[in-house]
């Protein structure tokens, strides 16, 4: 179980400033108006980031589906609220709301790896903002297990929680084929190879 730690709260901002003033050398959010700056993550919550960012950029190149981003683009969902998600797809349908600076509006799938220093925002005020603002599914890891690990999928107006099939697999609703297996996500050992990842997804049944 996920405790708070240490964050720096710098000062109170509107997202407009925040382009202007946020710092370029630390991963930074407005939430709720308010500068947040976590602490530096660890490297579980790192390898677990760079398997899932490698196999998603991977699996929407290939089938030509939108744009994938890591955890230091910002994304403006409202005056007070810019994020900086850790993984973040827009389809390509809406590519209009990538623009230079970040993300302006909603993303189609958003992923959050959960940490000491950011679990009570990803859970609390990202997650209301993200349901608010039209995001069509989030999932919240827990680098060290599937404990607090949370899946939701846009069901009307609001997120409901998903849970694996029989075999494991969560298969995404906003990223068209796209599933995982769970227990990559977990393994002891050095992660599943993103190349036998994608041969195991694209080998399931559609």
């Amino acid at each position: 179980m996920m405790t708070l730690s240490r964050v720096e709260v710098a000062e109170r901002m509107t997202a407009e400033e925040f382009f202007r003033d946020a710092p370029e050398d630390r991963k930074a959010e407005l939430i709720d108006g308010a500068l947040i700056v976590p602490s530096p993550p660890l490297e579980i919550h790192e390898r677990l980031l760079l398997f899932l960012l490698r196999l998603l950029a991977e699996f929407v190149e290939q089938n030509k589906l939108g744009e994938v981003r890591g955890s230091r683009t910002p994304v403006q969902l409202d005056d007070d609220q810019t994020f900086e998600p850790d993984i973040l797809f827009v389809s390509r349908a809406r590519l209009e709301i990538l623009q230079s600076k970040g993300v302006f509006g909603a993303p189609d799938f958003v992923v959050e790896v959960l940490s000491k220093s950011t679990a009570l925002y990803d859970r609390g005020s990202k997650f209301r903002e993200y349901e608010r603002a039209g995001v069509r599914e989030f999932w919240l890891l827990d680098p060290y297990g599937p404990a607090g690990t949370e899946f939701y999928q846009r069901q009307g107006k609001r997120f409901a929680a998903v849970m694996p099939d029989r075999e494991g697999w969560v298969t995404s609703i906003a990223v068209p084929g796209f599933r995982i297996r769970t227990e990559w996500l977990w393994n002891s050992q050095p992660f599943v190879t993103v190349r036998d990842a994608l041969q195991k997804i694209q080998a399931q049944p559609k």
